[in-house]
Parts: structure tokens; C-alpha cells; sequence
């Protein structure tokens, strides 16, 4: 069960329900008719799991597709360390991908279900095509983005959703993508220009659902939530300021948990500070079992 959990890097799934309630909180505070986060707990149950899910999936897939280097590279991870063969793992992606997209048509209906499947298929794209380009870091917030998605169509209507419920997670998006700027660099640990331009621009977006209150869209308070984010990846960031493998591992890793940080401030700016609460508790419960697992 170990190898299994190493597979699906079971600490940062524990981020995957951030996006969603994100995207829930924010359908159903600016969507016309919209349904409120926690007014039908089973749907929303329903695409959390969901989310959770392709999560888990992507991040097996992401083994499947780099096993070959992961040979060379990370021999220790549960394909080339023969613990998990490539057709077990593809079995636990394909049955992973069916079941969320079929809780998301349970929890939101058919454009909720489309939007998980194209999540899906975006962690396709960068799984088994845009990883190592210039579009890889991109590719993977759109994954994050579309994660989110799910969360904004089963809350209401995409009709009726204004301009600004799509743009608010795009600051998500551009953090995810810095973030897999600087996991480039976990591996080498090189220092250089390329590494610290994505942690500034990793502490810099982190900070992002700030804007949108900041403009008049959303709570105020969401404001202050943003500041959580930049303060909890100064000290790591700092450290992987001038390189070294495990220094630049960690600062990647309280990304991955700082995503939860910053999904909790836009939830606060749209007025749900409760579901805010629950993001944080699961994002420290993934820290928890970091200790036993890698989250990258």
C-alpha cells in the first residue's frame, strides 16, 4: 500500500480539494442563482472527491510517462524501483479518471463533467507532451485552473457566471505555473537566473487573491488571507535562493501547500471563510503525512 501512496505522492493530494471548494465558494458568491458552498453537501462531497481523484491520477500518470527516467533520476519511486509494475499503475489511473469524472457528473451534471474530463485530458497534455517545453509550467496550472473550473460549474450556471469568477483562479494558475518553474531545478539544485526569477515570481502570485478585493470584486478580508501565502514561503524561498537539491526541494515543497494558502484567500474574499478553514485543516493534514511521504 506504501508504493501505492508513493505513486499518487498522497501529501499534496491532500491540496487537490482546495481548488474546488475555491471554486465552489466563488460559484456561489458571484453567480447569478449560484448554489451557496455547503448547501448541498453530498454534490459538493461529490466533486470534491472528484477532484481528488484526477489529482491522484495525474500525478501516477506523471511516473508512468517519466519511468524510464526516473530510473536514472529517482530509481527509489515505485516503478523503476519494480514495487509497482506500468500496467498496475495504468489500471489505477484509467479506474481513477472514471470514477472522478463520473462524481463530477453526479455532483455538478454534464457541464461539471466536461470540465473534469478536459481537466483530464490536460493532464495528458502535460504528462505526455508539454512537460519539458516552454509551455510545461503552464500546462500544469491550467491543470490546477481547471480543477477549480469544476468547482465554479457545479456551484451554477457557466451562463450566468461574470467575467470575473473565471479570472480570479487565473492568479492560481500563473502560481502552479511558477511553482513547476523551480521543481526544473530540484533534481540539479543548479542555482542561476531561470530558478530565481520563478521564486520571486512564486512569492510574488502567491499573493495574487489580492487583487480582486483590492479592485472592489471581492471581501475585503480576502485581502489580509493573501498575506499568508508570501509570509509561509518567505523562509523556504530564501533558502533556495542560492541553489542546492534540498534546499529547492523544500522551497517546492510549501508551494504545493502554499497552493492550499492561496485557494483559502480567494475563499475568504468570496465570503466563505468556513470552507477557508477546512482547506487549511486538509493542507495540514498533507503536511502530516510529509513526513512519511514525499509530496514531489
Amino acid at each position: 500500500m506504501r508504493a501505492f501512496f508513493e505513486l499518487i505522492r498522497l501529501p499534496a493530494v491532500f491540496t487537490a480539494p482546495a481548488d474546488v471548494l475555491a471554486g465552489l465558494a466563488l460559484g456561489g458568491a458571484f453567480v447569478s442563482g449560484g448554489r451557496p458552498v455547503g448547501a448541498d453537501v453530498l454534490s459538493d462531497l461529490a466533486v470534491v472527491v472528484a477532484s481528488v481523484c484526477i489529482y491522484a491520477a495525474g500525478m501516477a500518470a506523471n511516473d508512468v510517462f517519466d519511468h524510464a527516467v526516473d530510473r536514472v533520476e529517482r530509481p527509489q519511486r515505485p516503478i523503476p524501483s519494480g514495487r509497482i509494475r506500468v500496467c498496475t499503475a495504468w489500471t489505477l489511473v484509467i479506474a481513477l479518471q472514471l470514477a472522478g469524472v463520473s462524481l463530477a457528473v453526479g455532483g455538478g451534471g454534464w457541464v461539471t463533467g466536461a470540465v473534469c474530463l478536459a481537466t483530464v485530458v490536460a493532464t495528458y497534455l502535460y504528462n505526455g507532451l508539454l512537460k519539458n517545453g516552454p509551455l510545461g509550467p503552464l500546462a500544469m496550472g491550467l491543470c490546477r485552473y481547471g480543477n477549480t473550473m469544476i468547482g465554479v460549474t457545479a456551484a451554477g450556471l457557466v451562463a450566468e457566471a461574470p467575467l470575473y469568477a473565471y479570472l480570479i483562479p487565473v492568479g492560481t494558475l500563473l502560481y502552479v505555473a511558477a511553482l513547476t518553474g523551480v521543481s526544473r531545478h530540484e533534481v540539479s539544485g543548479a542555482p542561476g537566473r531561470s530558478l530565481r526569477a520563478a521564486l520571486v515570481a512564486l512569492v510574488a502570485l502567491s499573493a495574487s487573491p489580492a487583487i480582486a478585493p483590492l479592485v472592489g470584486i471581492a471581501s475585503a478580508s480576502g485581502a489580509w488571507a493573501a498575506l499568508a501565502a508570501p509570509v509561509f514561503l518567505w523562509r523556504p524561498v530564501r533558502r533556495a535562493w542560492n541553489g542546492g537539491g534540498g534546499e529547492v526541494r523544500g522551497a517546492v515543497m510549501a508551494g504545493i501547500f502554499g497552493i492550499a494558502l492561496v485557494d483559502a484567500a480567494i475563499t475568504v474574499g468570496a465570503d466563505a471563510p468556513v470552507v477557508a478553514g477546512v482547506i487549511i485543516g486538509l493542507a495540514a493534514a498533507g503536511r502530516r503525512f510529509g513526513r512519511w511521504f514525499h509530496a514531489t
